[in-house]
């Protein structure tokens, strides 16, 4: 019977049959349930597949901008440090520093100032040029700086035992005098070359002298005397320390 046509029960048998096996089959029901499930997975993975395929055109993208703030950032530095740099507008020199102290304890008394006064005796003057400290007889008596000495009387005239010392303080010239020293206590001759602090003599009252004091002058780089305690103010700038 290849010729006849199959029987229409056979058919509908041979349907059922192969809809039952679908349906029994387990990968076509876990198709059939998860099916919205796969979808969005699939879509899930084309959107990453086009994402991975973008990545080196976003990378490159983002490399561009890196390297044009680069560029824009080393040309900034590079215009700052080209400026020509002004070495010149704020320095300055310093020619030289020149140590000073007191001559004797600042804390001395002072018997006469610089200037006018009613003269002491009749051979002192009446324009004081220089200032008359009162530490006691026989103190020490120091160089203010380092210097030359220049003259010495031992004793000599209303000076009586003096000696006068060439100094130059932070460039500028000054000279230092000290009279009416102890006789026999003078220790410097002319042309020695002497450092602050060296003993010059000791207070005495030789010459024009009305008591033991130490007269201390300071001659300017034209000769003149100026006030002698004002200039050690100015100047002084180690704590005092008794010649040794």
């Amino acid at each position: 019977m290849h010729g006849a046509a199959p029987d229409s029960k056979v058919l509908t048998l041979l349907f059922k049959t192969s809809s039952s096996a679908r349906s029994d089959n387990p990968l076509i029901g876990f198709l059939r349930v998860h099916r919205s499930v796969l979808a969005v997975s699939a879509t899930a993975f084309a959107v990453l597949a086009v994402g991975i395929h973008e990545l080196p055109a976003q990378a490159a993208a983002a490399q561009e901008l890196v390297n044009q703030a680069v560029g824009v950032q080393s040309l900034a530095v590079s215009t700052a440090v080209a400026q020509p740099l002004d070495l010149t507008r704020d320095s300055y020199q310093v020619t030289s520093y020149t140590t000073v102290q007191w001559p004797v304890d600042p804390s001395s008394p002072v018997a006469s100032g610089f200037g006018y006064r009613v003269a002491p005796c009749a051979s002192c003057s009446s324009f004081h040029q220089g200032t008359d400290f009162d530490p006691g007889r026989g103190t020490p008596i120091a160089v203010v700086a380092d210097g030359v000495v220049t003259e010495v009387g031992n004793p000599s005239g209303g000076l009586g035992v003096y000696a006068i010392i060439r100094h130059t303080v932070n460039g500028v010239t000054f000279s230092s005098l000290y009279g009416h020293m102890l006789l026999g206590s003078l220790q410097l001759h002319v042309g020695e070359t002497v450092t602050r602090g060296q003993l010059v003599g000791r207070v005495g009252s030789t010459g024009a002298s009305t008591g033991a004091h130490l007269h201390f002058g300071i001659e300017d780089a034209s000769g003149t005397f100026i006030d002698s305690r004002a200039w050690l103010r100015q100047y002084a700038n180690v704590p005092y320390a008794p010649a040794s």
